[in-house]
């Protein structure tokens, strides 16, 4: 039986916005066999320990533990009473693997350790920096987190229709996921997206999730990972089907496709 499958009568005043967030947004599986795939293209090998910045509520670190018996995932995250929730309801159902598990209640930019092979930093929670010297800081900070055969994964999105203000539903079981791109500022790039969920009944969780971020560009961060003393910098972007929409599939690309909206990776090597 599915998570979703579990609470089949879902109102706003009885779902919990962190378990619907899981289900309409993140795939940690697949950026675990992501993770797995891009690191050892790189060093012929798989990594063992991964830290999760911005982790909420651990969701891909304990999807990173459970994938092998000698992982490990370190979190770190600002919100206490997320991580408390994601302790609860993520790391204790690991049982005995729990003990893999560390969740640090910090700044991101303060933590340095212990070093890791994999940093992630994704669900865009990155943008949260608006000035190019408090991203390049964060990025110096990850690459002293790293091993010497350290990898630094970033998701990112970007296209036309990033930039324009609109509302984009999307139909999950019991339930409905809308994404709101509310307040874009052309000039300096400043982006308020926010996150509602709609029930069968008519009720509706207005702003579950508000983000004030900054639209960044990939050769801004490019040059940004290159400039904190990254070695490496490769974009791995998502491919099409047969029909033109997104498989899923990312695979290193020197150029991309003029799409007006896409999703990519960029990954770092220490």
């Amino acid at each position: 039986m599915s998570r979703t499958a579990r609470r089949p009568r879902l109102t706003a005043a009885t779902a919990d916005p962190h378990w619907l967030y899981e289900n309409a947004v993140q795939n940690p599986e697949a950026e675990v066999e992501f993770i797995d795939r891009a690191f050892a293209a790189a060093y012929g090998r798989h990594p063992r320990d991964l830290r999760e910045d911005f982790c909420g509520t651990l969701n891909l670190g304990c999807c990173w533990i459970r994938h092998r018996p000698d992982n490990t995932a370190l979190g770190v995250d600002l919100d206490g009473p997320t991580l408390d929730w994601g302790r609860e309801h993520n790391v204790l159902p690991l049982g005995a693997a729990a003990a893999r598990a560390t969740l640090v209640q910090d700044d991101v930019r303060r933590v340095a350790g212990p070093p890791v092979d994999v940093l992630a930093a994704t669900n865009f929670s990155w943008w949260c920096f608006h000035a190019r010297a408090e991203l390049k800081g964060y990025l110096e900070n990850c690459r002293r987190s790293l091993r010497d055969e350290g990898m630094l994964m970033l998701d990112i999105f970007g296209g036309s229709e990033a930039q324009v203000l609109q509302f984009e539903e999307r139909d999950c079981e019991g339930f409905t996921y809308v994404w709101d791109q509310d307040v874009f500022n052309p000039i300096t790039h400043e982006y308020v997206c926010r996150i509602h969920f709609r029930f069968p009944d008519g009720s509706e969780l207005t702003d579950a999730f508000v983000y004030h971020w900054r639209l960044w560009s990939i050769p801004e961060v490019r040059d940004l990972l290159l400039e904190a003393g990254f070695s490496r910098v490769e974009v791995y972007w998502e491919g099409a089907d047969e029909d033109g929409e997104p498989n899923g599939d990312f695979q290193i690309d020197g150029t991309g496709d003029n799409s007006p909206a896409w999703v990519a990776y960029i990954v770092a090597f220490r």
